[in-house]
């Protein structure tokens, strides 16, 4: 019988004299799910895609080919529209003016506008202030 992913990603963990906690700080993937990659376990996984992608940044890691497992994985636990009775009992039509977004507005310009002249009664109160200065006016 042939080797199993997980045991040939055990031995080459072991063969590099690594524990679980050192592959699970190097590949930020906790040591529970690394040891349930290590015993094929992919029940532990929320889906099916967590678990490929795991073994496959195990795999990386560690040197070892999974692409056999990986690809095994790869439509698991798929969903298929066949399932969905409404995608194929729902007669298609045009669609109506209230079902299409309405398009993305240009930019306003207003911003700019009040930045600029926010910019320009700052410099006119400055230029103001240096006239008087000069003139020898004192305001306080």
């Amino acid at each position: 019988m042939a080797e199993s992913t997980g045991a040939k990603l055990r031995q080459a963990r072991l063969a590099k004299s690594l524990s679980l906690s050192d592959v699970a700080q190097a590949t930020r993937i906790q040591p529970d799910k690394l040891a349930a990659l290590e015993s094929d376990d992919f029940s532990r996984f929320p889906s099916m895609a967590y678990g490929r992608g795991f073994l496959v940044i195990y795999g990386k890691h560690l040197g070892v080919d999974v692409t056999e497992q990986a690809l095994r994985l790869e439509g698991h636990n798929a969903i298929h529209t066949k399932e969905y009775q409404y995608l194929h009992n729902t007669p298609t039509g045009p669609l109506s003016e209230d079902s299409i977004a309405p398009r993305e507005q240009s930019p306003s310009f207003m911003p700019l506008l009040v930045l600029g002249g926010i910019v320009l009664l700052i410099v006119g109160i400055f230029w103001l202030l240096l006239t008087m200065r000069r003139v020898g006016v004192s305001l306080w």
